[in-house]
């Protein structure tokens, strides 16, 4: 897996969303910005990563945040394992926090999310 990492990104304000009447076929996509995070010998690599908030996917919408929380997998000394992974992010603000938690351990990162150019995924 390719890790990229660019600059700072613009704080957006994500309520431009509409919750009630969006189309069906698009999906909201986000782009969330996550620096290097650690702990107890855990690594979690600083990424990029692409989102697209579609409510058949497991994704929660209310007023003030998008959120996820579901099964996921990861490698930890090469092996890979199962997992949970949450995420919430502000749609006020664009900031996002990300935790991963597998074998009684769990690691939280802070990043922000900005809307990605196109109007989202179309299925």
């Amino acid at each position: 897996m390719q890790v990229i990492r660019n600059g700072l990104l613009s704080l957006i304000a994500l309520a431009a969303f509409p919750l009630e009447g969006r189309a069906q076929t698009q999906v909201p996509a986000l782009e969330c910005d996550f620096p290097t995070a650690s702990t107890d010998g855990w690594n979690m690599a600083a990424s990029i990563v692409q989102y697209y908030i579609d409510m058949a996917r497991g994704w929660r919408l209310d007023k003030d945040s998008f959120s996820f929380d579901g099964p996921t997998n990861i490698t930890i000394d090469g092996k890979e394992q199962a997992a949970s992974l949450s995420i919430m992010i502000s749609r006020q603000s664009g900031k996002a926090t990300k935790t991963l938690s597998s074998g009684g351990k769990s690691l939280t990162v802070s990043g922000e999310c900005k809307k990605m150019e196109s109007d989202g995924r179309k299925f």
